[in-house]
């Protein structure tokens, strides 16, 4: 079934707005549990979280010019994002690293979606999506550089990045 311009526009709005509150959590709770067992992450991954609560905002302000309507409940995204980041996270400081890395690649493809139709249909909203992506390839290649040599976490942080992902765009989409 194809959508709607406006529908896709709203839904391309929301999926990301949804996913940058998520990563707020998964950088909180990836700080808290650095705090006590990896102090010398918390610069790095309290930089990463306040990127990603800008650019939450960002969309948030998107959403309400545009007039499109926000995501139902965005603690949900939130809260499921600390969960995960304190489960990656007490795997360890790779796994804090390698899961960052996940994270970021999902998030890239994502908004690499979103740019392709936003270029096409708002360059306001296009324009946002390359600036929060240089972001995202920035968290995302410092993460893979400090995550390289433990290749066993791989097996237990993709697959919960993945499925986390996929059942918080299918919310995004729904609620």
């Amino acid at each position: 079934m194809m959508l709607s311009v406006n529908k896709q526009f709203s839904r391309h709005l929301r999926v990301i707005h949804a996913c940058e509150k998520g990563a707020t959590g998964v950088y909180w709770g990836h700080r808290w549990v650095a705090a006590w067992r990896y102090p010398d992450l918390v610069p790095a991954l309290t930089a990463m979280h306040g990127h990603e609560t800008e650019h939450y905002a960002l969309f948030g302000q998107l959403l309400a010019v545009k007039n499109s309507p926000q995501v139902g409940l965005p603690i949900l995204w939130c809260v499921g994002g600390i969960l995960y980041g304190v489960v990656t996270a007490l795997l360890g400081r790779r796994a804090i690293w390698k899961s960052t890395a996940i994270i970021e690649a999902i998030v890239e493809q994502e908004l690499l979606a979103a740019s392709e139709f936003f270029q096409a249909h708002d360059p306001q909203v296009s324009a946002a999506i390359e600036k929060i992506l240089l972001d995202e390839l920035q968290h995302k290649e410092q993460a893979q550089a400090q995550s390289l040599g433990w290749a066993t976490i791989d097996a237990y942080i993709e697959p919960m990045a993945v499925a986390g992902a996929q059942l918080s765009k299918n919310l995004a989409e729904k609620l």
